[in-house]
């Protein structure tokens, strides 16, 4: 189930480099939670999260240029939780175009969960957006 399909305007007289979404700093920062590397495993970047109360850990499937692919170990607040992350270059500017999909693994239903995440996101792209722009 698709859970966050947002997309987000990046400042268009800044260059973005995707990397910086697989830096723990720069997106404790963006998602004002708390975000750590740990060891890779079979080769991927992984990282432990603490946000909204929540543990959890990350796995980089992919990244390059364009994407960044990610799902989450184990137990965690969403279940079967992949995210995907395009970033778009157009003539009308660049963008990052954000899809998650899983479902709720709480006691809190998933349309209650798209929501809170849809508010989560959207306030992260404020800080992204600031924080490329040098605000």
């Amino acid at each position: 189930m698709t859970l966050l399909d947002i997309t987000i305007k990046l400042p268009s007289d800044k260059q973005f480099d995707m990397s910086c979404l697989a830096d723990c700093a720069f997106l404790s920062e963006i998602f004002a939670s708390k975000f750590v590397e740990l060891e890779k495993h079979d080769s991927c970047r992984r990282r432990l999260i603490n946000m909204r109360g929540h543990q959890f850990t990350e796995k980089i499937i992919h990244l390059c240029d364009s994407k960044l692919i990610y799902q989450m170990e184990g137990n965690g607040p969403v279940k079967n939780h992949r995210g995907e992350i395009n970033y778009i270059q157009a003539a009308n500017g660049d963008y990052l175009h954000y899809q998650i999909e899983g479902q709720s693994n709480t006691w809190v239903p998933t349309w209650l969960l798209k929501i809170v995440m849809y508010y989560d996101f959207t306030l992260a792209g404020k800080r992204l957006w600031r924080s490329v722009n040098g605000c």
